[in-house]
């Protein structure tokens, strides 16, 4: 079980806030960028013939002699795609563990909303796009839940041809969720391509032993995915350089994903990682 049934109740109690309208086929509870049904008006046009005539403001029409027709703000449902990365650098540090619980708590978070959630996994190799189930009800919760669980670290490859496909393909461009650690070359592309209808969030996942590593010595290291080899020598003045490579890693990863219109959060890889997460989404209003 990936979500704890506390969990769970609380998420039910939360809804996803969209920053930007959403563009979309199915009605819901989300500010459109067309218009529609709800009780909120949002603007007079014109009349033309085989209009409502209920919607005409006859106090206008008296007052100014035109047939004005009132508008109204259009709700629709916000499409999520929540984005796990699964190449072989993220089965290490229980990022892919993690991972798996941030990307659930996502998508259970969009169905208890009514939200149209899309589970894809990025994997390096011949076929770096896995698309997982989807459903838009809690009903459809166990069958995202199982994909999920049955994920396993493989492969390696570069990130922004993928992401940048998800981020722009189809005319329902909604909300993006990305939970990856950002080991890959071109990370910085990556991030750049993540324009999205509807904003999103980077959960930037990485283990306690790469934000701290504790390394002593003469070692040798290989890289998870490419395996290539590196020879090291540590000391302290080794560990402070890294500690300012890793701040810097992380600050242009902030910078970039804000920039392309999502929320960032850096998560290390711990048993309350989804807590954090949660409270970080609330800081920037991203729930509520």
């Amino acid at each position: 079980m990936l979500l704890t049934a506390e969990l769970r109740g609380r998420l039910e109690r939360l809804s996803l806030i969209t920053r930007r309208r959403v563009i979309a086929q199915w009605s819901g509870r989300h500010a459109s960028r067309h218009k529609g049904e709800s009780l909120d008006f949002a603007d007079y046009r014109p009349y033309v013939p085989g209009d409502d005539f209920r919607r005409i403001d006859h106090n206008l029409w008296a007052r100014l002699g035109v047939l004005l027709v009132r508008q109204f703000e259009a709700e629709e449902e916000l499409p999520l795609r929540v984005v796990i990365d699964a190449s072989a650098s993220m089965g290490f540090y229980r990022k892919l563990e993690v991972g798996k619980v941030l990307a659930g708590m996502v998508a259970y978070l969009g169905l208890a909303g009514g939200d149209r959630v899309q589970l894809v996994a990025l994997y390096g190799g011949p076929k770096p796009v896995t698309m997982g189930p989807a459903g838009r009800h809690l009903s459809r919760w166990p069958m995202l839940e199982s994909w999920l669980e049955g994920l396993s670290a493989a492969g390696g490859g570069e990130l922004a041809p993928s992401l940048r496909r998800l981020a722009g393909e189809g005319p329902n461009r909604g909300a993006l969720v990305v939970v990856s650690d950002l080991m890959s070359p071109d990370y910085a592309t990556a991030l750049d391509g993540l324009g999205v209808g509807a904003g999103g969030v980077v959960l930037h996942i990485l283990g306690d032993e790469e934000l701290d590593p504790g390394l002593a010595g003469d070692l040798r290291l290989t890289d998870a995915e490419t395996k290539g080899e590196v020879a090291v020598s540590t000391s302290e003045d080794t560990m402070r350089r890294y500690r300012l490579a890793l701040e810097a890693f992380a600050s242009e990863a902030a910078g970039r994903s804000r920039r392309a219109g999502l929320d960032y959060v850096l998560v290390p890889a711990r048993e309350d990682a989804a807590h954090q997460v949660l409270a970080a989404l609330a800081r920037a209003e991203a729930v509520a």
